[in-house]
């Protein structure tokens, strides 16, 4: 197998200027590069840049998969975004980490495998389903920290009397992106659907508009004009930033923040994987229930056809016999199809015995084409054995 590495940066919160385009066309020439992302695939030799030091420069997301078993995804926020207080307490361990800057922080999930032959998937479009994940976090949703502390324990962070980090909320229905991250790091979701037991409804969300408005109600004039004055000197991201920390923490003051302890005790990695047997039970289950349901649904649509067909016989057998004059392999594999289709039909109808007449006609008229009588005795279309 040949090697396949594939890296992908966007830019966000500012386009790039054509002076660092230029710097990052000096360490590939045969990447895509555009303002706001750099994309290249390898599949041989090795990328020369510094994918750390990538985004700290220039990109505030970083997707990057191999056919050995890597999947990272390393975000950037502008400092005064997050709660930075909480986040060594997800963050614990090289698969789940997380390092500043003066001015940033940088989060990086990093699944390894140790056997990626299995788990081989194309990079392209990884980022447009991860991408809204920074969104969240910036917005004070923190299941996505949550889920990269499962990935830490269960890549053998810690010992087993180690205990978990806050459980947020809304855990049991992750967001499409959420779902995205789960699959992305390949991670057990019967390891997750065992941790979301813990974890709360959402609570209602509050009017955004009117509780920011509220929040900006509280901010001084001199403060205001401060930030218009940064904003104009190209700060607006770290005034954002600044705002968002805020609008956080008066949402923390009304009790409608995601962010806050339940006060629930705290389960140990022991206890939680000794839940994942009976989370992968239910979802046994489940899956089951669905299986079913998608076959009773597919009998009820292919008894509507079927009846449906009944109404045409005629016709239906004068399409086979032309089918069987056009004397080609695909003509062929048409008519033995159709012919399967009236075969169910009839017994549907409970005409089998008329079905067979016709087909033993069929056969007469047609004895001499020993590539449509093969398909046919091959799909079980012999009236010898159907006579009942």
């Amino acid at each position: 197998m040949s090697e396949y590495q594939y890296y992908e940066f966007l830019a966000i919160d500012r386009p790039l200027t054509n002076a660092e385009t230029k710097r990052l066309r000096r360490l590939s020439t045969r990447a895509e590069i555009t303002a706001t992302r750099f994309t290249n695939t390898y599949n041989w030799g090795d990328f020369g840049g510094s994918p750390t030091n990538m985004m700290e420069k220039y990109f505030d997301a970083h997707v990057y998969v191999t056919n050995w078993g890597s999947y990272h995804l390393m975000l950037r926020f502008p400092r005064g975004m997050l709660d930075e207080d909480l986040l060594p307490d997800y963050c614990v361990d090289d698969p789940f980490s997380f390092w500043t800057t003066d001015k940033q922080i940088m989060i990086w999930w990093c699944s390894e495998s140790e056997d990626g032959g299995d788990w081989v998937m194309e990079g392209e479009g990884w980022m447009g389903r991860l991408i809204q994940i920074r969104n969240e976090i910036e917005k004070g949703d923190y299941r996505s920290l949550y889920i990269g502390w499962l990935l830490a324990i269960s890549t053998g962070y810690s010992d087993e009397d180690f205990t978990e980090p806050v459980v947020p909320p809304g855990l049991a229905s992750p967001t499409a992106a959420q779902k995205s991250l789960v699959e992305f790091l390949h991670l057990d979701q019967d390891l997750v659907a065992a941790a979301a037991t813990a974890s709360e409804k959402l609570s209602p969300k509050v009017d955004e508009t009117e509780s920011m408005n509220s929040c900006i109600e509280q901010l001084q004039d001199d403060e205001m004009k401060q930030m218009l004055l940064r904003i104009l000197k190209g700060e607006t991201q770290y005034v954002q930033g600044e705002l968002r920390r805020r609008y956080n923490q008066f949402l923390k003051q009304l009790g409608a923040s995601d962010t806050e302890d339940s006060g629930s005790p705290k389960r140990t990695v022991e206890q939680l994987f000794g839940l994942i047997e009976e989370a992968k039970q239910k979802r046994l289950k489940r899956e089951a229930r669905a299986l079913e349901r998608k076959r009773a649904a597919e009998e009820r649509k292919r008894r509507k056809y079927l009846a449906e067909l009944a109404k045409r016989f005629p016709e239906e057998w004068e399409n086979a016999e032309e089918l069987a004059e056009r004397q080609t392999g695909t003509s062929y594999a048409e008519a033995v199809e159709l012919l399967v289709d009236l075969s169910a039909a009839y017994d549907q109808a409970e005409r089998t015995k008329e079905f067979n007449t016709r087909l033993s006609q069929f056969l007469s008229r047609h004895q001499r084409r020993p590539a449509l009588i093969r398909r046919m005795k091959e799909a079980g279309l012999n009236p010898i054995v159907r006579v009942v």
